[in-house]
């Protein structure tokens, strides 16, 4: 009914425990009427983890295979057939591989949830934008949508939305990344995404999470010790930022969608339901990139362009695998130990500091950019 405020249900989670884990996403569904509000018997319901890249789970880097599991096993109690699919940054060939290192192939063998790689596709056109999507997505009945509560050097924020763009398989996130090289253009992007995708339930693994420089290696594994769960992604998101300490407006891609009327993105139109004070993480880490909103209206488009976040190497953690290369949308990145980056033709987008294995690339700011307060 128009006019409802969405809900979020908050949940205090402080470990993994299998069984704790159960517990706390079944009373993170109670609020919104439980697992059989959403799923019925004969349904395929696709569960969307964060399997961003190959890493342990003490990294904080991918959805817990605890909070994977407990879903999965609720969708079978309530009749539904599981299937458990992401597409990680890269090549799609590495989906294997993060499978079993996340301990998704695990799970899958516990529970018997199907795999299924995002390499079929399905192609979609929105606001001028074609967009390649992967088919169990549109083959399911029902995408429930399992981000991981992190920062993120570019969106600073990576949740529930941000998840969505794991829908596009391997490199042609490369393609989406090059049409939309700057944060605005790339949070119209991940709109569009979320837009075509529509997950039916969020829930929000946030027991660990990361702060700092997110996504991948390079950010600091915090506890938030908490799960979350709504049927609006936007709602959702929009509440956790907030208790991260981001002031509304600074995630773009959550303005944005609240803008088009796919979600709320005001955290104070948001009912809470359940232990809204693990809602209140206290002071986090935010990533490089938060400095930016600060640009004084004075800064010209020009000058932003020459202060910009680039990235780094640290050149004693560089193992030479290559991964950054792969992932740039433009290709200004030659492998090597270290590799070498063209800075001028570089847009930031800070893709292989995402994926880098070992955390060896970090963004910083150039003399411009330091001399106009940004810092690093």
């Amino acid at each position: 009914m128009a006019g409802l405020k969405p809900t979020v249900s908050a949940v205090a989670c402080d470990t993994y425990d299998p069984l704790a884990i159960r517990r706390a996403v079944e009373t993170a569904l109670a609020p919104l009427g439980g697992i059989k509000r959403f799923v019925h018997p004969g349904m395929r319901v696709l569960l969307k983890p964060n399997l961003l890249t190959s890493a342990r789970t003490k990294q904080a880097v991918t959805t817990h295979p605890a909070v994977v599991q407990a879903v999965a096993e609720l969708v079978q109690q309530a009749g539904g057939t599981t299937l458990i699919g992401d597409s990680p940054a890269g090549d799609v060939s590495e989906g294997a591989r993060v499978y079993r290192s996340s301990g998704m192939s695990d799970v899958a063998a516990r529970t018997g949830a199907r795999l299924v790689p995002f390499k079929e596709v399905e192609y979609r056109r929105l606001n001028g934008g074609d967009y390649t999507i992967a088919r169990p997505v549109f083959e399911a009945d029902l995408v429930i949508n399992l981000p991981k509560l992190k920062t993120h050097v570019l969106t600073l924020y990576t949740g529930a939305v941000k998840n969505l763009f794991g829908t596009i398989p391997g490199q042609r996130k490369r393609e989406a990344h090059y049409r939309a090289p700057g944060v605005k253009d790339f949070s119209r992007v991940l709109t569009d995404v979320l837009e075509l995708v529509r997950p039916g339930l969020t829930i929000m693994d946030g027991v660990w999470g990361q702060e700092g420089t997110g996504p991948g290696a390079g950010g600091t594994p915090r506890r938030y010790n908490c799960l979350a769960a709504s049927t609006d992604p936007v709602a959702l998101d929009a509440v956790i930022a907030r208790g991260m300490g981001y002031r509304p407006g600074a995630v773009l891609h959550l303005t944005e969608a609240g803008a088009r009327g796919l979600g709320v993105a005001d955290p104070d139109a948001v009912r809470v339901e359940g232990d809204k004070r693990t809602l209140d993480f206290g002071p986090v880490a935010h990533p490089a990139s938060w400095l930016q909103l600060r640009i004084p209206a004075w800064v010209g488009a020009p000058l932003r362009l020459a202060a910009r976040l680039r990235p780094r190497v640290v050149t004693g953690k560089c193992i030479g695998c290559g991964r950054c290369a792969e992932v740039c949308p433009q290709d200004v990145i030659t492998p090597g130990t270290p590799p070498t980056f063209r800075l001028d033709d570089c847009v930031g987008c800070l893709c292989c500091a995402e994926v880098c294995p070992q955390g060896a690339i970090e963004p910083y700011h150039n003399l411009l950019g330091r001399l106009l307060g940004f810092g690093l």
